[in-house]
């Protein structure tokens, strides 16, 4: 081997041992997970959520009487109900943490007061038309309140940051009104518990090794069907509305959970 050339050493064989390399890879450990989302939890949320009264009532006088109907006919007829309100309520779940992956069940209450009203077009036209006719348009109030949701959760964490779903039940308390729009008279109404279904998305920080805090996105859907309306007074018996109700809400929420942080 010339001198200034140390490529190596030469072995017995002859061949030439190099020095070792360097620059051989080594792949890094894996950082160890610091905060555990597994425990029981409890906590408050507070915000506002807004409700799609999609409602059809099937006692509206029928412009046609003042035409060529026989008087009186009836027809049904769409009432778009839209309201917007505060939300608020408690929560408690269990969940439990398996590396990145989050898995829990929650029941919470969710106090909304979702009220809407909307006067008969169709009745409305007829007076306008006709104002000697004595009609007084039939005014529809529909109202939801007082929600409880039972979910399961799904989530993925990174240390304290926390996304998931929900998905399961709701039920809520469902009322519907009419009232004759001029003189304010009650003519029919119905009230009971609806079922239905929820699916959501939120993101959660533990801010500390117990206190976390978080925003939440809801869509909670009922479906009375078609309800029978009661008479009140001199209000038509026989009488049906068909209901549908989507509410969504985003509440901000804070939890505390039982246990420690540690893995």
């Amino acid at each position: 081997m010339a001198a200034g050339l140390p490529f190596g050493t030469a072995r017995a064989d002859g061949a030439v041992a190099r020095p070792p390399d360097p620059y051989v890879y080594v792949p890094p450990e894996a950082v160890p997970l610091t905060y555990n989302w597994s425990g029981i939890y409890i906590g408050g949320n507070l915000g506002a959520a807004t409700t799609e009264h999609k409602t059809v009532h099937d006692h509206i006088l029928d412009p046609c009487n003042f035409v060529s109907c026989v008087f009186p006919t009836f027809t049904s007829e769409r009432f778009g109900l839209h309201s917007t309100g505060f939300a608020g309520g408690a929560f408690i779940g269990a969940q439990k943490q398996w590396s990145w992956l989050v898995l829990g069940a929650e029941a919470g209450y969710l106090w909304t007061d979702q009220s809407a009203t909307s006067v008969s077009a169709l009745e409305g036209f007829i007076l306008a038309r006709n104002p000697g006719s004595g009609v007084d348009p039939t005014r529809v109030t529909g109202s939801m309140r007082d929600l409880f949701l039972v979910t399961g959760k799904f989530g993925w964490n990174w240390e304290n940051i926390l996304a998931y779903f929900k998905a399961g039940w709701a039920n809520g308390e469902v009322d519907f009104r009419t009232s004759a729009s001029l003189t304010g008279a009650l003519l029919t109404t119905s009230s009971g518990r609806e079922n239905g279904w929820t699916a959501g998305a939120g993101i959660e920080y533990a801010l500390l090794p117990h206190i976390i805090v978080g925003v939440e996105y809801d869509y909670v859907e009922l479906n009375p069907g078609n309800r029978a309306q009661v008479a009140v007074g001199a209000g038509p018996v026989g009488t049906h509305i068909h209901g549908g109700l989507d509410t969504q809400s985003v509440t901000a929420r804070l939890s505390y959970k039982f246990g420690g942080s540690e893995p």
